[in-house]
């Protein structure tokens, strides 16, 4: 079977406060950096790209989701790859987790690729509902953009390449999918937003580590929380608990295995 490398990509990021980032974790009102993360997989001459950001359309007056300061767009995804030596047009094939604004917004980098999603996520991107409205979850102006795109909605769980595989896993939104990719190190579950951080899923984690590299003690919530921390951004709580239970057996139950959509532990070699 083929073993594919990972690469975490930095898109941007967006602020807040600590206690919103992750509930009850004792940050308080103290206000971190959170990255829009991609994730570049490679075997052999195979590339490909897991989310590619938000669009910088989408950020008005400096200001994101829930109007938090951010910053992102397709300089971010094109300087991102370019430190790992390529060009959007190296990319054969973008899967996205779910097309949110800060996972799908520049799906039109990429026009010669395939785009892979879940058909149920193309559903709930045409028709959101109205907590979603409110929230802005997601940017309907990428619906066009995606018409014009060589695109491939799946079903459920289904293999993509031999060692990459996807699991419909909703609960961030109706259609958010698992990424699993088998490396030398075994395999690696990439998350997207069903679980933000390493203590979304393992509400054990006691630490939590900034975008520049300082660590911070954070309450444990096992007995609290259970299995998983809920985000905000969670729209069904029972799809939601299955998702993660789905995830974690994936992972193997261990941390070291899980990639989570903005887990600012994996950024390396941030400057401000």
């Amino acid at each position: 079977m083929c073993q594919w490398t990972i690469d975490v990509l930095f898109y941007g990021k967006v602020r807040g406060p600590g206690d919103f980032i992750i509930a009850d974790s004792g940050l308080g009102e103290q206000e971190f950096d959170v990255p829009y993360l991609g994730f570049l997989l490679r075997s052999g001459d195979q590339k490909v790209l897991v989310d590619n950001g938000m669009r910088e359309d989408f950020i008005i007056d400096g200001k994101a989701w829930g109007g938090f300061p951010a910053v992102g767009g397709k300089t971010f995804v094109s300087d991102s790859l370019s430190k790992h030596g390529l060009l959007p047009g190296d990319i054969q094939t973008v899967i996205y987790t779910h097309l949110h604004n800060d996972h799908a917004g520049n799906c039109d980098l990429f026009p010669g690729a395939k785009h892979i999603f879940q058909k149920d996520e193309w559903k709930n991107l045409c028709a959101p509902i109205p907590a979603q409205k409110i929230r802005r979850d997601f940017d309907t102006s990428v619906i066009p953009l995606f018409e014009k795109l060589d695109t491939t909605m799946i079903d459920g769980d289904i293999e993509i390449f031999p060692g990459i595989n996807v699991y419909k896993a909703p609960g961030h939104s109706l259609g958010s999918q698992l990424v699993t990719v088998k490396t030398a190190n075994g395999i690696k579950v990439i998350l997207g937003d069903l679980c933000n951080t390493y203590s979304h899923i393992f509400p054990e984690c006691p630490e939590f580590t900034d975008l520049e590299g300082n660590v911070h003690k954070i309450k444990t919530n096992v007995e609290k929380y259970g299995p998983a921390i809920p985000s905000p951004m969670i729209y069904d709580y029972f799809a939601f608990y299955d998702s993660v239970y789905k995830a974690k057996v994936l992972a193997q139950w261990k941390i070291e295995n899980v990639l989570p959509g903005h887990e600012t532990a994996l950024v390396k070699d941030f400057h401000k």
